[in-house]
């Protein structure tokens, strides 16, 4: 460009610059017809990056009232109490989250103190690869590493469909494992007026992935265990799977007898198998082929009449783009399980303690609830808010400013789709009250500040089960 561009541009820079540097020595002024205010750039740029104070965000996180928050589940409530009178029928809660949920946290109790004052025995659906199946204490859960696992978090080709546990397990004959290996670093330079690159590391590393093949079957194995919230035998067991060819086939062990060979059904959606023992059995196992992909979605271990809530947990999970399970899928569950509530309860996987802003996922939640209700129709949805989670401001573990507007939007939400909404961060105490769980003794969060121990998940528990059975929170 010109000098007649460039020489006005840069002196108007110049005395912009002057002007915000010395603006603050500018002394404040004002009469009858004009004022002047002090301006200081450095102050108003720390001002806006300074967070909302404690008492604005306590005021975003006020608790609704308790009858607008649980009217929309008064069937289940209904259903539990009719339940508790009669001693007849079932009652059954699809309980979505994230990794504060996994390994049966909060669901275990949960259910517990259902089965024990409703009845029934069993923990529900149930994945068939976990990788929290050794944390997990309310089943003992074992399989083979020849299984494609795909979820929320891991689509592979991002159009195959996943089953309401939101995964898809696919037997293979093969397995992956992924290493970190050391490669030679190349110099950036050859010739001899290059800097010098005798200082740079020799090597450096990187993750590789192998694929290795494996004899055998694709297997998974169940046994019961006398732990609250499970079950010390298996009763009634169903398999959810689909893609099956015309000669596709399970080999099913109970316990420690023959092997039984069980036939698939080729039609499509969700089929469900019914592989309950003539009598109650301590452990199953069930056999897939390897060269046969079909797809399986999970087991259920439950009885016919009763109250169960399955846990259906995937790490790192927002909630958003449910629709990962196509309608037809939940129709097809909701067909063999027939659910009484949904529960969601996601959220600190969005939290961030600069967001002050939750339309993005207002708007995603908004259209995952609704596809839940456009295939699953009259079935009640409760959104349980995010928790208490603390961040280190000044060298102090303080709640992060995010969380009271996140639960404020999630509230929202619930009212804009008719849903349930149980404020569990203001029931666990409201702002700075995660210190206070992971300080309590026995501890009831981890040093994360986030994720609650057995503990303190069965604290939860117990304040979520009055909230389900009577619909108060207090």
């Amino acid at each position: 460009m010109s000098k007649n561009f460039w020489r006005p541009f840069l002196i108007m820079a110049g005395m912009l610059i002057l002007l915000l540097t010395y603006a603050h020595w500018i002394p404040a002024w004002s009469n009858d017809f004009f004022s002047l205010k002090s301006f200081n750039f450095a102050e108003s740029v720390r001002k806006a990056l300074v967070p909302a104070p404690a008492d604005t965000l306590q005021q975003v996180a006020e608790q609704l009232d308790v009858e607008g928050e649980t009217k929309p589940m008064v069937s289940f409530i209904r259903g539990l109490a009719e339940r508790k009178q009669t001693g007849q029928g079932s009652l059954r809660v699809a309980y979505f989250g994230d990794s504060i949920i996994e390994g049966d946290l909060i669901t275990s109790k949960l259910r517990q103190q259902l089965q024990l004052n409703y009845g029934g025995s069993g923990v529900g659906l149930v994945p068939i690869t976990s990788i929290v199946n050794e944390f997990r204490k309310t089943i003992k859960h074992r399989f083979s590493r020849n299984w494609e696992t795909l979820s929320f978090m891991n689509r592979g080709n991002g159009i195959t469909p996943l089953g309401m546990i939101g995964y898809t397990f696919i037997p293979r004959n093969y397995y992956y494992t992924e290493s970190v290996v050391s490669v030679p670093v190349q110099p950036a330079y050859s010739d001899t007026l290059s800097p010098d690159t005798s200082k740079l590391p020799a090597t450096r590393t990187r993750k590789e992935t192998q694929r290795n093949y494996l004899g055998g079957p694709a297997w998974v194995e169940y046994a019961g265990v006398d732990v609250p919230g499970g079950a010390v035998d298996l009763r009634h067991v169903r398999l959810f799977y689909s893609h099956a060819q015309t000669n596709s086939q399970v080999v099913v062990y109970w316990d420690d007898g023959p092997p039984q060979t069980r036939y698939l059904s080729k039609a499509g959606g969700v089929q469900m198998l019914d592989l309950s023992p003539s009598a109650p059995v301590k452990k199953i196992r069930v056999e897939f082929n390897p060269a046969d992909p079909i797809h399986v979605y999970g087991m259920s271990f439950d009885e016919p009449e009763g109250v169960f809530v399955d846990n259906l947990s995937v790490r790192g999970f927002s909630g958003m783009n449910l629709d990962a399970i196509p309608a037809e899928y939940l129709r097809g569950f909701q067909q063999h399980l027939n659910y009484d509530l949904i529960v969601l309860q996601y959220g600190e996987n969005v939290s961030h303690a600069d967001v002050r802003d939750y339309s993005f996922y207002r708007r995603g939640m908004i259209k995952s609830i609704q596809h839940l209700q456009a295939a699953m129709p009259g079935v009640p949805i409760l959104i349980v808010s995010a928790h208490d989670r603390s961040v280190r401001q000044n060298g102090v573990f303080q709640t992060s400013p995010d969380i009271p507007i996140l639960v404020n939007t999630q509230s929202g939400f619930a009212v804009e789709t008719g849903s349930a909404f149980w404020n569990m961060f203001n029931a666990m105490g409201g702002l700075n009250s995660m210190p206070q769980y992971v300080q309590a003794s026995p501890p009831l969060a981890n040093l994360d500040y986030t994720h609650f121990t057995r503990a303190g998940a069965d604290k939860i528990a117990l304040m979520l089960y009055k909230v389900l059975t009577t619909g108060q929170s207090d």
